[in-house]
């Protein structure tokens, strides 16, 4: 079952998460800490079904990750906000939403959780089909990004269903490279971000 991490312990032991605060002296200052990124890259997967897009990107980065040997992953916001907001939680328009958002409250992730989420490989899939839900429908849930426990390898994933991934050393860098030819993404070509295949 993933398990969660109180937001102190994430900021002391993942030092490598990205992190925000705001200046309430100044409305338009936003602070930002940034890793050391060695490479980053924009992939996604080629569909065209909403629907099954959150199946097949669970499916896909399970995929990756077991093949970099991964096995967990802690999710956490950059800023200190609670995973479900109580508009998200309160809405009754869209079913998957609602599975997602009962998804987290069995986890005891609520309208009140701040901290982190430690995810094991085995559970990554389906933890990712309700996470993939909650970026999409809510867009206050957007920064929350994931890494491994060794922290070499950083992720976001957007809500269009594009995945922003970052290695943090050399080493990950070349097994990513490696083993992402054997899943179904592909490189978005986006212009602030580092080709997968250096020949193109």
């Amino acid at each position: 079952m993933p398990k969660k991490i109180a937001r102190d312990v994430c900021l002391i032991k993942y030092r490598a998460f990205p992190l925000r605060a705001f200046d309430y002296n100044d409305e338009n200052n936003q602070i930002y800490y940034y890793p050391k990124v060695h490479s980053r890259y924009w992939i996604a997967l080629e569909t065209k079904s909403s629907k099954i897009l959150a199946k097949l990107l669970s499916d896909e980065l399970s995929q990756l990750f077991k093949s970099l040997n991964v096995e967990k992953f802690i999710f956490f916001g950059d800023y200190d906000r609670t995973w479900i907001s109580k508009f998200t939680e309160n809405r009754d328009d869209y079913k998957p939403l609602i599975e997602a958002v009962s998804y987290f409250k069995n986890l005891k992730i609520g309208n009140r959780f701040k901290g982190g989420v430690e995810v094991k490989l085995e559970e990554l899939s389906k933890f990712i089909i309700h996470f993939y839900v909650l970026t999409k429908c809510d867009a206050s849930f957007s920064y929350y990004h994931f890494m491994n426990e060794e922290q070499s390898i950083l992720g976001l994933i957007h809500y269009s269903g594009e995945v922003k991934i970052m290695t943090l050393n050399g080493s990950m860098d070349d097994q990513f490279k490696n083993k992402i030819v054997s899943t179904k993404f592909i490189d978005t070509f986006r212009n602030d971000a580092d080709r997968l295949n250096s020949e193109k």
